[in-house]
């Protein structure tokens, strides 16, 4: 087989991407129906769906070093087959425990997927000299878009098994193609024994950069929250029900991808240290003014609510859209490791936290509103500028 070129190489990898966050995302506009499926409220729902943390958790910890180890496509592969698999469990089961069992695996397969994907583009970005990071990552989240888009238009028509099965079996025949497509470009076992990694050195050379791990997860958890409760919210807190309720969800991912790609066009004008204070601090306002402003006129103007809401999202998704891969660049230059073993260590920090602040969102959400908890990663939004001087680095 001939080499691929780098045109290819880089187009086969957008591909891979976009049906990543195609994927993962699909089943995320149509929680509603999860949660009823499962009988449970606000704070046990979303205390269930953080135990996905848990098993990427241990994936953080270990795939690192397996890629090192054995290449980057069996872990595509595997990862691939394990995320399919998993979802359709998800969306059919009525079972909390099969739901925490399959949660645990599916976190932990996103994880070693985030991994290998994301350590062959820090290599193809080497290679090619330009940074390509912000632009993989729009990438996936215009697949997030289409796929919010897509389920929408599919609530209340097609039952969330059927639409959840026959979009996992058929992109996961598409990744397995493209993930055939780019063997021989893919990063390969590593043979070197001075450079080998071994699980049983795992702790010894576990290391975190408090620094760039503080500004990352401040700067990402936003996306985690309308992830999980966008549309919750916009159905319970703001009343809209339906395939409008993904309307803000569809914005913010709209935003992001707007934002990361074209986020370069600034660079040459502003440093980049000064762009992630702007935009946190531009991004953590709006969603917070926004959120205020539409709890206090939801209850008599329920369309106006979701307007503003709906700027706020925007706003929002605009300003965060390149924070999260900025620091993770920034962790990967400041590190002597390579840049699987990184993204692992950045991750077993953010995955810690990210756990426990979805237990704080849950139960806030449980204890008072969904509302307040919102309120939470606008906050920490605000707290980027504190760590911005670590992107200098990117």
């Amino acid at each position: 087989m001939s080499p691929l070129s780098a045109h290819k190489e880089l187009n086969y990898l957008r591909g891979l991407y976009f049906l990543f966050g195609f994927l993962t995302m699909s089943w995320i506009p149509r929680f509603p129906e999860v949660k009823a499926a499962l009988s449970l409220t606000n704070g046990q729902f979303g205390s269930l769906i953080s135990t996905g943390a848990l098993g990427s958790f241990v994936a953080l910890l270990t795939v690192g070093h397996v890629v090192h180890k054995y290449g980057v496509k069996v872990i595509l592969q595997l990862a691939a087959f394990s995320i399919s698999l998993c979802l359709i469990i998800l969306s059919s089961t009525h079972s909390s425990l099969i739901f925490f069992c399959a949660n645990l695996v599916f976190g932990a397969a996103i994880s070693a997927f985030h991994i290998a994907i994301n350590s062959h583009a820090f290599d193809l970005q080497a290679r090619l000299g330009r940074f390509i990071i912000t632009q993989l990552n729009g990438i996936w989240s215009a697949g997030a878009l289409i796929t919010a888009i897509f389920a929408g238009l599919l609530v209340n028509r097609i039952s969330l098994h059927l639409h959840i099965t026959v979009l996992a079996i058929l992109v996961f025949l598409i990744m397995l193609t493209l993930i055939q497509l780019l063997t021989g470009s893919l990063i390969a076992a590593n043979d070197d024994p001075e450079m080998e990694y071994k699980l049983k050195d795992l702790f010894r050379s576990l290391n975190f950069d408090a620094t760039i791990a503080s500004g990352l997860i401040c700067a990402i958890f936003l996306e985690f929250v309308i992830g999980d409760w966008a549309t919750i919210y916009t159905n319970e807190e703001i009343g809209i029900s339906g395939g409008l309720n993904t309307l803000p969800y569809i914005l913010f991912t709209l935003a992001m991808i707007f934002g990361r790609l074209t986020v370069h066009f600034l660079l040459p004008r502003f440093s980049i240290e000064k762009l992630v204070k702007i935009a946190s601090l531009t991004a953590g306002s709006a969603f917070l003014v926004t959120i205020v402003i539409a709890r206090a006129i939801e209850d008599s103007h329920k369309g106006m609510a979701l307007v503003i809401v709906s700027i706020g999202f925007t706003l929002a998704g605009l300003g965060s859209s390149f924070l999260g891969p900025t620091f993770m660049n920034a962790a990967i230059t400041r590190s002597r490791h390579p840049a699987s073993v990184v993204i692992g260590h950045i991750g077993v920090a953010n995955i810690v936290l990210v756990f426990a602040l979805k237990w704080i969102i849950a139960w806030t959400a449980q204890a008072s509103s969904l509302t307040l908890a919102m309120l939470i990663p606008g906050l920490m939004l605000l707290a980027v500028p504190l760590f911005a001087k670590a992107a200098k680095h990117v």
